[in-house]
């Protein structure tokens, strides 16, 4: 991806609540990528690991799971940008949607018959019932257990802590961002939309490395298109550290 040259912003950009806000969250990003550099480099290099693997897709014959894979590195690449603007429960929304994406996939490559019923989803009442009845969660986790069933359980946690944090408007996501001033006669909530808390900061950008080390169609992709031992994938799933 070509450096973007930033143009000076448009006349009035700032002077409304929603490009100030969007202002803030730039500032953030800078902040996260200078002060928090080691957790930043984890996700830059993934995304390295993601545009290697999207390169190989070029007349793949799982051709069909690949559209997945794109999809679950936009996902990531949203959840990642979210992660270092502050954003917490939206980065977890975001992850939970990279986490399906890779579920689908994998799914739809070792179910060939069943792409037909995924695309037919909106032809009817009755497609569209085909379609929840069968693509559901614990079916695509199935199925990724029948390949490798630690992948599977780390990626079951990975989701279910998506769903807590942020993914669903579920306790954890209410309360990791919600701040309490007491006075003398009063009690404030505040509803925080971008954080300062490091902690928070650190969390969500381990989590972005986490979901992609677990990603299935990721690791599909790896084992069927690179050749480590040619060198072609410099640094893929199955070599090196990451987050475990």
């Amino acid at each position: 991806m070509k450096k973007v040259n930033l143009p000076a912003a448009p006349v009035g950009w700032g002077g409304d609540d929603v490009t100030a806000f969007i202002d803030n969250a730039r500032l953030n990003s800078f902040a996260t990528y200078t002060n928090l550099r080691p957790e930043y480099t984890k996700v830059a290099e993934i995304d390295v690991v993601f545009r290697k693997l999207v390169g190989y897709l070029l007349n793949t014959k799982d051709w069909f799971a690949a559209f997945f894979l794109l999809r679950a590195h936009s996902a990531f690449l949203a959840g990642s940008h979210l992660a270092m603007s502050g954003q917490a429960a939206e980065t977890y929304a975001s992850l939970r949607l990279c986490l399906e994406n890779g579920l689908y996939g994998l799914y739809l490559s070792q179910h060939p018959g069943s792409r037909e019923t995924w695309l037919r989803r909106h032809d009817s009442d009755q497609a569209k019932q085909r379609v929840r009845s069968e693509f559901t969660i614990r079916n695509l986790f199935d199925s990724l257990r029948g390949l490798d069933t630690k992948e599977a359980a780390v990626a079951e946690q990975l989701y279910e802590r998506c769903i807590d944090y942020g993914a669903h408007p579920n306790e954890r996501a209410l309360t990791v961002s919600l701040k309490q001033e007491t006075g003398q006669d009063t009690v404030e909530f505040r509803v925080v939309y971008l954080t300062d808390d490091s902690v928070i900061f650190r969390a969500c950008l381990k989590t972005a490395a986490q979901v992609v080390r677990s990603n299935p169609t990721l690791h599909q992709t790896a084992r069927s298109r690179c050749s480590l031992a040619a060198g072609e994938c410099a640094r893929s799933p199955h070599q090196g550290t990451l987050y475990r």
